[in-house]
């Protein structure tokens, strides 16, 4: 299960979302060691963006990141308006019961992919939970009203969105009736239930149209030609020096945490607009 579904409540002036993924979810882990409490934020996050990335207009590229004084230094999820998504997280080890943000900063940037434009919306950390400072992000940058409800584990993450849409000011009390219902559903709900049995344990006072589910896949980017590009971005005096040291220029991706190794004869050829194919460790 690796798809997201959007829903309207008819003629309400409310919209939502729900996502679930597994396979998606174990690849952005794989060849991480994040601890427990990292794995949980870092489910939440991922299960995040994609519910702020099928809810937008112009089908813009969405990153979410965190930063913060505890022991994340950054988190970062990035979302393709394909709905290919990849994440990664930096951390030191954390004193028991430290909050892991502690004071930071919320960003989101929006990628339209027109003329360069990119809007960016940063709000501070209000919570140690991601969802309120999801909605406080979404009151502050976007003067929507919104509910968030995440859950994760590591086989599974979920997400369940719900937002007024704009110019809609009769909705309020019906989206704090709806918000509240929503707040009403178990982890074991949410991940589990099928989105239409879910909606109508959820909502069965309200009619509701559920949309096709749309696949979420995991996509590292990590590819041979844009590998190619980061060495030539080193520069040639630089990756003569690496090579002189260590006999070859090694580059990691945080995301997948691979590293790529390249030799003297890789380097020369990217250097002459050569693309030389992945050279796993």
């Amino acid at each position: 299960m690796n798809e997201v579904q959007n829903f309207l409540f008819e003629g309400l002036g409310i919209r939502g979302s729900i996502v679930r993924l597994e396979e998606t979810w174990r690849q952005v882990l794989a060849k991480h060691r994040y601890p427990d409490s990292l794995r949980q934020l870092l489910g939440e996050s991922l299960a995040a963006t994609v519910l702020l990335t099928t809810g937008l207009k112009g089908a813009p590229k969405v990153s979410l990141q965190l930063q913060g004084e505890g022991p994340v230094k950054l988190l970062l999820i990035q979302c393709s308006s394909e709905l290919k998504v990849r994440g990664m997280a930096q951390w030191r080890d954390a004193a028991e019961g430290e909050p892991l943000l502690g004071e930071g900063r919320l960003t989101v940037n929006l990628d339209t992919g027109e003329d360069g434009h990119c809007f960016q919306g940063i709000v501070p950390l209000v919570s140690d939970r991601l969802d309120a400072c999801l909605e406080g992000y979404f009151r502050q940058s976007e003067q929507l009203p919104t509910r968030l409800m995440l859950t994760g584990t590591q086989q599974r993450v979920a997400g369940l969105l719900l937002q007024a849409l704009p110019n809609n000011d009769g909705a309020d009390h019906t989206f704090n009736t709806a918000a509240a219902l929503a707040a009403t559903v178990s982890p074991g709900e949410l991940s589990e239930l099928p989105a239409d049995r879910l909606l109508a344990t959820l909502f069965d006072n309200y009619t509701i149209r559920l949309f096709k589910p749309r696949r979420v896949t995991h996509d590292c980017r990590c590819t041979p030609s844009h590998l190619a590009g980061v060495v030539r971005l080193l520069g040639a005096d630089e990756l003569e020096s690496l090579i002189e040291e260590t006999g070859e220029v090694e580059l990691t991706c945080e995301f997948c945490n691979r590293a790529f190794h390249y030799d003297a004869a890789d380097v020369e050829a990217i250097l002459d607009g050569d693309t030389p194919g992945q050279l796993l460790h």
